[in-house]
């Protein structure tokens, strides 16, 4: 198989380059800071390196409400400026991946006792406008309690009071999380998943000038040198900050949300849905045949690396899908699938949690370590900028300057909808003897945007070897994410590239066996290997749809 900058089978070769070369940024965390931050170094014309202790996006950014926000319900908290930044940064990143971030209409209805009346929406949404720079024919529409209910039969007629309509885009967090690392490599990072800091190298000086890494693909362990140092680990920021100085003052708080899924014809909303439920939001969203909630934000203190939707969190938002559509009766046996994340949130000594910071910040320890947590994943790009310049404060060394605003994203070569469109007939047209329809192409488009021809040639090679199609297409996709896309495990696959853990749980069970005998051959598994990973992805399915009595 071909070995690509972004390819499992390239990793012997980045491990060596990693060794030998001497970086001017090192970045900890392939989350979408990390990748962010790594992309923004990259096109400054800086040397850079990333390492990911797991999978890119394994944590916090594939695990969000997969929505990039315009930051509306920062105006309860008259936070302008964020809605300012984060309105304008979305339309930045719709432009740069237009196949992974799409406008979808968002209706907020006015709930009885709730905080919003028709007054305070109206004005809210129209400063919303103003200040996130909506386009002309994206701007809200109020609309009366009848219309309300004409447009949503579904809602509660004792509660509902009218609604107003506004744009908000959904994404794929995990692949767009994935496509900006990859954008990152294609410009000249080396990035590397599945490999862990377990220590940091210092000079005589006490300053950090690098990190010892093992690699646990390739089981071995190997030193990357850099200037500057960079801890982008989301939830984890403190785990790394522990391994260079003990923590002072600012910390990391964690907070949980959860969301289920549920087939669209159980809960068949007419668009997507942000309502209130005394004082909490709560997104309803539907995506082909399903529909997905969430979420619920708690305070979170256990294990971060295995997090679990509990049954109490499942019966609250049960509780606040029948209050607000009391016609649908959802239970718990009706949930296809679910996912549990956590968030950082900044605590600080002598604080309350009250006062919790929900934005981003950076700080420096004495021994020059560079820490961003906080924010969120609309921000990405904004949240780079912001470490990039505060590194170049620290040197004489000027780069490039940012000009991330317009780098297009890997497999988002596309100017337009109408773009998205063509292209999509165009390759059902040339591809028809494979028997996809448009619905499948458009499918694949919207998730490998203008790389989709590749998987397409991928299928056709593989045409007259699987009578079955669906066996066909799986292993396709699992042959173009190993080769382009740095797949090295089962979940990478099901979870983070393709989302069928999250959206489509019976294909998952249908493909495992034939998918999992194709990852052992090409990467070489032994049994022993072959059967943890097959444990491990029953367990991930399992999870899914089992909930934890707390």
């Amino acid at each position: 198989m071909k070995t690509e900058t972004f390819s499992t089978m390239s990793r012997d070769a980045i491990v060596k380059r990693m060794e030998e070369d001497h970086f001017d940024v090192l970045v900890i965390g392939g989350g979408i800071t990390g990748s962010g931050i790594a992309l923004d170094a990259v096109t400054r014309g800086l040397k850079v390196a990333l390492i990911e202790r797991k999978d890119f996006a394994s944590g916090t950014s594939s695990r969000s409400g997969k929505l990039i926000h315009g930051g509306l319900k920062y105006l309860q908290n008259f936070d302008f400026t964020v809605v300012k930044e984060t309105g304008r940064e979305r339309a930045i990143v719709y432009n740069n991946a237009r196949h992974l971030v799409y406008p979808i209409k968002m209706n907020f209805p006015l709930v009885k006792k709730e905080s919003y009346n028709l007054v305070t929406l109206k004005a809210g949404l129209t400063l919303y406008d103003r200040l996130a720079g909506v386009k002309k024919e994206e701007r809200h529409t109020i609309y009366s309690k009848k219309n309300t209910l004409k447009r949503e039969p579904l809602f509660n007629k004792d509660t509902v009071q009218g609604s107003g309509e506004y744009v908000e885009y959904r994404t794929d967090d995990s692949r767009l999380t994935m496509e900006v690392a990859k954008t990152a490599a294609e410009a000249g990072a080396l990035v590397l998943n599945y490999t862990e800091m377990t220590e940091f190298l210092k000079d005589e000086h006490n300053q950090v000038k690098g990190i010892v890494a093992r690699d646990y693909i390739g089981a071995r362990t190997f030193t990357v040198r850099a200037k500057h140092v960079v801890n982008a680990a989301g939830p984890w920021v403190d785990e790394i900050r522990k391994k260079d100085r003990p923590i002072e003052g600012k910390y990391m708080v964690l907070a949980k949300g959860i969301h289920l899924v549920f087939q669209y014809r159980d809960l068949p909303v007419s668009s997507s849905i942000y309502f209130q439920h005394k004082g909490r939001m709560i997104a309803v969203i539907p995506v082909g045949d399903r529909t997905y909630v969430g979420s619920t934000e708690s305070i979170y203190s256990q294990d971060m690396d295995d997090i679990h939707v509990n049954k109490s969190e499942v019966t609250y938002l049960l509780g606040c899908l029948h209050d607000m559509f009391p016609d649908v009766n959802l239970k718990e046996e009706d949930i296809t699938s679910s996912w549990a994340g956590i968030r950082p949130l900044i605590g600080e000594q002598e604080k309350s949690p009250s006062e919790l910071s929900r934005h981003d910040e950076i700080f420096e320890s004495d021994t020059g370590l560079v820490t961003i947590a906080g924010g969120k994943l609309t921000g990405y790009r904004k949240m780079a900028e912001r470490v990039l310049a505060h590194i170049e404060a620290k040197t004489t060394t000027k780069s490039n300057g940012t000009n991330t605003t317009s780098v297009k994203l890997s497999g988002g070569k596309f100017d337009s909808s109408e773009e998205i469109n063509q292209y999509a007939r165009k390759l059902h047209g040339m591809y028809h003897d494979l028997k996809l329809t448009e619905k499948e192409i458009m499918d694949y488009v919207l998730r490998y945007g203008s790389n989709t021809e590749k998987l397409l040639k991928l299928i056709s090679e593989l045409d007259s070897i699987y009578v079955k199609k669906e066996e066909r297409d799986v292993l396709a996709e699992l042959h173009y994410t190993l080769q382009f896309e740095m797949v090295a495990s089962l979940a990478d696959f099901y979870d983070r590239r393709t989302s069928y853990l999250l959206f489509d749980l019976e294909k998952v069970k249908r493909s495992l066996p034939y998918v999992t005998q194709e990852m052992a051959t090409i990467l070489h598994w032994d049994k022993e290997r072959e059967e943890e990973e097959r444990r491990e992805m029953n367990y991930f399915i399992t999870k899914a749809v089992t909930f934890k009595d707390v």
